[in-house]
């Protein structure tokens, strides 16, 4: 396996699958989320195990299911090809086959997958006016009356708390197990990190930047479109369906948000697709 088996650059660094296969195969754990943005992230993974990208990347190699690989022996065998020691020598000064360096260049690099260059962004900061009436009502929709902001904070649009972005949120939303919405996920999420029962079912807050070209969605990859996502969340998450969760964050509440405004929110969603990301998910995405 490589980073790129599951994030993949035409597919705004996801792979366009519910969950992908790890080295032996079978199914990994969670459905793989965006790249883009992540350096900005004060938690990694889903359950949140890691504290800094040098950690997720690190995690990454010892695990059995990913690369199942202590990050030294990569670093001796990568060193075989001779096109690396001048890769190394610009970038440290040296021939390195130092875990740490490793990581610090991988990390460097995912650093420079930062997207601010869409629709939406170009509008906030006044470089042109081309929001549609549609995309109006979402935007206002997403900061009221659907409480999408109360988790999805700007301009990240992820669970990074401003003002001062020194942390990320992890919400209980009560996610199905398949898109039939009958049963709740069994996927216990932050739960490892405390083991307390309002933990159950916890996972961190992702970007809806690009949302366009990043489903499935979901920690599990269950729902295929964002109509299905706007209809989970319009009925009040796993609490609205019915799922015993005493500790769900999300309101239990029904938004009661008509076709037209679920759409709507949809739309703003997509104002905030990177114009650096081909709409047909073809040509690669190369930012600064």
């Amino acid at each position: 396996m490589a980073c790129v088996t599951c994030h993949i650059p035409e597919k705004a660094y996801t792979d366009g699958i519910a969950v992908n296969n790890g080295n032996n195969g079978s199914p990994l754990q969670r459905n793989t989320p965006t790249l883009i943005n992540s350096a900005f992230q004060k938690s990694f993974f889903w359950d949140g195990r890691a504290e800094n990208i040098l950690d997720q990347i690190s995690m990454v190699f010892s695990n059995e299911q990913e690369f199942n690989t202590g990050v030294h022996e990569f670093s001796t065998d990568i060193l075989k090809d001779t096109t690396y020691h001048v890769l190394f020598k610009d970038a440290f000064g040296r021939i390195s086959n130092r875990n740490t360096d490793i990581i610090k260049a991988i990390s460097s690099y995912i650093s420079t997958l930062n997207g601010f260059d869409s629709k939406f962004d170009k509008n906030m900061r006044a470089e042109e006016d081309s929001f549609t009436t549609e995309e109006k009502l979402g935007m206002n929709l997403f900061m009221g009356k659907a409480l999408c902001a109360t988790c999805h904070f700007m301009p990240l649009t992820n669970g990074t708390v401003p003002p001062f972005y020194a942390e990320t949120e992890k919400e209980v939303i009560g996610v199905p197990e398949t898109a039939e919405n009958k049963m709740l996920d069994d996927d216990l999420g932050f739960y490892w990190r405390y083991n307390k029962e309002e933990h159950l079912g916890m996972f961190k807050t992702p970007s809806v930047r690009n949302s366009e070209f990043t489903g499935p969605y979901m920690h599990n990859g269950v729902y295929n479109t964002l109509e299905e996502v706007m209809d989970f969340y319009n009925k009040g998450g796993g609490g609205g369906m019915g799922f015993d969760l005493e500790h769900q964050t999300l309101p239990f509440d029904e938004l009661n948000l008509s076709q037209e405004e679920q759409q709507a929110i949809i739309a703003f969603l997509k104002t905030m697709s990177d114009t650096k990301v081909d709409k047909e998910k073809t040509a690669q995405l190369v930012l600064n």
